[in-house]
């Protein structure tokens, strides 16, 4: 994972749940560096995977960090926390994989008016949106 892309570290860093998803891929990944949306996706399925594990309170806390991201993070950041982990959960849902209304009042409006954005593209609708 490149140095510089701080807010997915520091989502990572919150449960070493999320931190472990990251470590595997760096390993799957070595010598290469992790495409930055794919980490991102790699955070999303590990929220799936343990969502019922992790406190409440990370779990609000990724969510405001994403958010963070989305306002003031790199391109590059912005990218793998919109396209790689909430359109993740978004497609999770969609499948039935994880109930995305579980999250849907964690969403800040930049994190919202992604999705929703996402929604009217694929013409779907996450539920809790």
């Amino acid at each position: 994972m490149p140095r510089n892309e701080s807010y997915l570290e520091r989502i990572a860093d919150l449960a070493p749940q999320l931190r472990e998803a990251l470590a595997k891929l760096n390993a799957e990944w070595s010598p290469e560096v992790v495409p930055i949306t794919l980490a991102g996706t790699g955070l999303a399925e590990a929220l799936v995977e343990h969502f019922n594990r992790l406190p409440k309170s990370t779990i609000q806390s990724v969510f405001e960090l994403c958010e963070k991201a989305l306002e003031d993070g790199s391109a590059q950041e912005r990218a793998a926390l919109a396209t790689g982990f909430l359109e993740s959960l978004q497609h999770a849902d969609g499948t039935k994989a994880f109930d995305f209304r579980s999250v849907a009042n964690l969403l800040g409006p930049k994190s919202r008016e992604h999705c929703s954005a996402m929604d009217r593209f694929w013409k779907v609708t996450s539920r809790g949106l």
